[in-house]
């Protein structure tokens, strides 16, 4: 029997809804309406809690989302999401019958996962399943060759059962994509001679094209706003699948919308330790960080099992009180420490009283330190900051109205108490 787990630490992820509707209609206002457009809420929602996510966004109006695994879509399903779920990832022949009975819309990639679909004893006489088809132009990760193409329409006429909705590509360098002499502009020309082979494919509707991430998304819809014409082998109006955008987060951290978006998630926590230190004496594991005054250093209950990466050692920051305070000493699994000198009251620091801590995001009074600054330091990118915010870390939902998923999971934990 399942059990409701209270929260007794005092580290949550902070999830702002009205943040995500406010990127959403940024993003739309630029791209348009008659645009394919595919929000991808794979691994968790880019850290951010896949369900609550998914149903803000289905809310919104968005009628594809876009999922790695089987799996994710699948647990979107059980939880209520009615959308088009595209999943991109490999599968194999077992997850077929569960593609079919869940009304998943899997992208393929390879000549074996359309072998499964074809010859799946689940896919009943009548039924029809929707695909996409994922072509390399250059990433070389997942994908047919362009040179297939004619090979598949040939082989989708002949199995009713199979029917095409879109063709896509990926970027790898997505943020060349305003250079119109560019590798994401090759790649777009490429990618042409995909959608000529499918153009004729118009039996069951128009079959949708998309190739633009978020970088991609920026560059090329910014550039086509400022170009009159577009070079004769590009679409002007290619589908997108925002990711980092969508939650907030510039990708390149240079563009001018940037302004315009919010950091969805905020990473926040309290400090619950307080210890005045002497000149030299140290601090965690190391010895790595001396005092060299009488210092006050505060203990936050986050470490790197909760996805604050130990290369952050000496190196981040964080905000209290509005203000910028070091992290000092190496990153513990389950804590690390900040240089609150001159920051704390004497009544804070002699009772131990909890003070809210802000890792990235925005704090409570609206104050802000960007995820960007926070992968810099860690030597990495703000995609792995976000997704490795760990299980043990609560996702908690703000927004202006309830969440349809809170009163769901609330739903589901009575019956089971």
């Amino acid at each position: 029997m399942g059990h409701r787990i209270d929260i007794f630490r005092h580290t949550t992820a902070v999830i702002n809804l009205d943040h995500l509707e406010n990127n959403y209609r940024v993003l739309k206002s630029i791209v348009g309406d008659q645009v394919f457009f595919c929000p991808m809420v794979k691994a968790n929602a880019y850290g951010h809690g896949d369900v609550e996510i998914a149903l803000k966004l289905e809310q919104l109006g968005v009628q594809s989302l876009g999922l790695g695994l089987v799996e994710e879509a699948l647990l979107l399903r059980q939880m209520g999401v009615k959308c088009d779920l595209l999943v991109f990832g490999i599968f194999d022949a077992k997850a077929v019958e569960h593609i079919i009975k869940w009304r998943l819309t899997p992208v393929i990639s390879l000549w074996q996962q359309l072998e499964a679909l074809e010859k799946s004893p689940f896919l009943r006489d009548g039924q029809k399943i929707p695909i996409h088809l994922k072509f390399d132009t250059g990433m070389h990760r997942l994908g047919f060759a362009v040179a297939d193409a004619k090979k598949l329409l040939e082989r989708l006429q002949n199995h009713s059962q199979i029917i095409l909705q879109g063709v896509c590509t990926h970027l790898f360098k997505g943020d060349d994509a305003e250079d119109l002499h560019g590798q994401s502009f090759s790649q777009l020309a490429q990618f042409q001679e995909v959608e000529r082979v499918f153009a004729s494919m118009s039996a069951a509707g128009p079959i949708v094209s998309h190739a633009l991430n978020s970088a991609g998304l920026l560059n090329f819809h910014l550039l086509r706003m400022a170009q009159k014409t577009l070079p004769h082998h590009v679409a002007p109006h290619q589908g997108v699948r925002p990711g980092l955008l969508i939650y907030g987060v510039d990708p390149m951290n240079s563009s001018s919308l940037a302004q315009a978006l919010k950091p969805v998630m905020s990473l926040r926590s309290h400090i619950v330790r307080y210890h005045r230190l002497r000149p030299n004496e140290t601090v965690s594991y190391g010895a790595t960080w001396k005092a060299v005054r009488n210092s006050v250093i505060g203990v936050i209950p986050i470490g790197y099992a909760d996805g604050y990466h130990r290369l952050l050692s000496n190196r981040a920051e964080v905000l209290v009180k509005g203000q910028r305070a070091p992290q000092v000493g190496n990153v513990c699994m389950d804590y690390i420490m900040v240089d609150v000198t001159g920051l704390m009251t004497d009544e804070e620091i002699n009772n131990n009283i909890e003070v809210e801590v802000t890792l990235f995001g925005s704090d409570s009074q609206g104050n802000t330190l960007s995820v960007h600054e926070l992968s810099s330091k860690a030597q990495t990118i703000p995609w792995e900051i976000l997704t490795s915010v760990g299980e043990r870390v609560p996702r908690t939902v703000e927004s202006s109205h309830q969440m349809n998923a809170t009163k769901k999971r609330d739903k589901m934990r009575r019956e089971f108490e």
